[in-house]
């Protein structure tokens, strides 16, 4: 047996050994301690030997406030902290003055976290002359409320909120780091490759189950390159819809994708109608939670979003056609990848699935072309993962049209200045409701009555994206469109999608709920601020020859 598949199963949340996932109950015994290298653990403890502050982390449960904790207290001191005193509170020497440490504000009563909070504002209004700092955890939404609601806070609540709103504005007083802007992609990706780290799976070679093991030919596939690029390029896409997925919710989610919620046991013992459920715990539907139940997944907060990315539901004809007719195209190329995909592993069956195909292909009977059909987002999701085209074709499978393009521009300077024009033509379609020519360069700001207020040219729209930061890991995940240096129009990739697909012909109503009001709101403030000529209005009327909206000029 592998006791890596057994360390596996304590993030299982059906499993009696789950509350080892949490750091307060971590035991430096374990065979295996779990840890990656991470932006804001390295920052932190750099930041107290070389300039102190006091520093607050904000995050959600599971984002590892307590683990940093930890880690900084065992850094600071060279010493193993077994347990939190009862507290949650550990103040500690170290070589710049005296850190306390207070591991979740929130478990506190509202009288200590007062007392607390007070210090550190006297703190940093004394500028730390005592060389006395503050390392506290706590919920954004706990924090501010309180800070809110107590007067004699307020000098502290302006500071919270001004770093809230840019991060920019941390100073050498007062640090502060929302973990909930740590990009997910960046720890999903580590977390694969340590998990498939080849020592991992040593004692699996001399199983006499490997070859019925779904648990190891997921760790086959998942320690592939390719395969693993793909995988974390589906957390990507959660960042560039502005879906933050917490440490905890990923170490549950990626240690599924490789058991399937199995352990050896289950493995070793299974008879032939088990082998044949357990085919179903392959990676690429472990990820999208496909086989699990429905209350199961609802503590697997990242699958709740993944579902919504399923590549095994949209149906492409090229693709469809592919999977079902791939082996007969007549191209040695094609038929020799198609081989590959279809292989004689456990979750192919061993060749089952293949035969099938052959069947419906030849005799055509009713009853397994249900067979076949059921499995088709299957073919699709392995297809998705597992094939090595580089046409363009499988990219088809992910809903949104223009991620990659979306993430290119994050990029590519060069990318970035080509998709402007038609963002300007996406937001002119969405202001207008209507099609305008597509010769137009300007962005023409119009009412619903085709009332043009302002028009600005392409010059006067900047496109920009964010920056890395020194203190998490972060990477750009969104644009920014600013117009004559002033409003500005925060692009996720759901606004991206929209405007582009304006601008290709798209419908109004493809998803509009997701940005209407952020596209509505950037309208209105560009209209608060301009202002009309006195003697001459501007609107849109149709060309009837052209059959599209361009501007008139009207004398008054």
């Amino acid at each position: 047996m592998n006791s890596f598949v057994q360390y596996l199963d304590q993030f299982n949340v059906l499993s009696p050994s789950h509350a080892k996932i949490y750091d307060e109950y971590t035991q430096t015994t374990d065979e295996y301690r779990f840890a990656i290298d991470t932006k804001i653990e390295n920052f932190l403890v750099s930041l107290f030997e070389e300039k102190p502050r006091s520093v607050i982390m904000t995050g959600n449960a599971g984002d590892g406030k307590t683990r940093l904790c930890r880690t900084v207290y065992e850094r600071l001191t060279g010493k193993s902290l077994l347990e939190w005193p009862i507290t949650g509170i550990v103040e500690i020497p170290f070589s710049r003055g005296i850190l306390r440490i207070v591991k979740d504000l929130s478990e506190l009563t509202d009288a200590v976290i007062n007392e607390e909070l007070q210090c550190l504002q006297d703190l940093i209004q004394a500028n730390h002359s005592s060389k006395f700092y503050y390392l506290i955890a706590a919920n954004e939404g706990k924090l501010t409320k309180f800070l809110s609601q107590n007067a004699s806070l307020n000098h502290l609540s302006e500071l919270v909120k001004e770093r809230f709103l840019d991060h920019h504005q941390n100073d050498l007083h007062l640090h502060l780091a929302n973990l909930q802007d740590i990009t997910s992609s960046i720890y999903a990706g580590r977390i694969i490759k340590e998990w498939n780290r080849e020592e991992n799976w040593d004692a699996c070679e001399s199983c006499s189950h490997m070859n019925n093991c779904i648990i190891r030919l997921n760790h086959r596939r998942m320690s592939q390159e390719s395969i693993q690029e793909k995988l974390i390029e589906q957390y990507r896409l959660l960042d560039c819809l502005g879906i933050h997925v917490t440490m905890r919710e990923i170490l549950i989610h990626i240690s599924y994708v490789i058991t399937g919620g199995l352990t050896c046991e289950q493995v070793l013992y299974a008879k032939y109608k088990d082998v044949e459920e357990q085919a179903n715990r392959a990676y690429y539907d472990n990820f999208y939670g496909v086989y699990m139940k429905e209350n199961d997944s609802g503590h697997l907060g990242a699958i709740r979003y993944l579902r919504q990315l399923d590549p095994g539901q949209l149906s492409i004809s090229s693709i469809d056609d592919y999977l079902l007719n791939g082996d007969i195209s007549g191209n040695s190329y094609i038929v020799e990848k198609h081989q590959i995909l279809f292989d004689e592993e456990i979750d192919m069956l061993f060749g089952y699935y293949r035969k099938q195909i052959e069947m419906y292909r030849t005799q055509n009977p009713d009853k397994d072309n249900v067979v076949i059909f059921d499995q088709m987002p299957k073919f699709r999701r392995k297809y998705f993962f597992e094939s090595n085209e580089h046409d363009g074709t499988r990219e088809k499978l992910v809903p949104y049209l223009h991620f990659y393009r979306f993430v290119d521009s994050l990029t590519n300077k060069q990318s970035l200045a080509t998709v402007r024009k038609e963002l300007i033509q996406g937001l002119n379609h969405s202001f207008s409701k209507k099609l305008i020519n597509r010769g137009e360069t300007q962005l023409y700001i119009v009412n619903e009555n085709l009332l043009i207020h302002e028009s600005y040219s392409a010059s006067q729209v900047r496109l920009s994206i964010d920056e890395e930061r020194s203190d998490i890991d972060y990477l750009p995940s969104k644009l920014y469109i600013t117009v004559n240096h002033d409003t500005k129009l925060e692009v996720k990739l759901p606004v991206f999608e929209y405007l582009l697909r304006l601008a290709g012909g798209g419908l109004f109503i493809t998803l509009r709920q997701e940005v209407d009001i952020l596209i509505s709101t950037f309208k209105n403030d560009l209209i608060n601020r301009s202002e009309l000529d006195e003697y001459i209005l501007q609107v849109f009327a149709i060309d009837p020859n052209k059959g599209v909206y361009v501007p008139y000029q009207i004398d008054i």
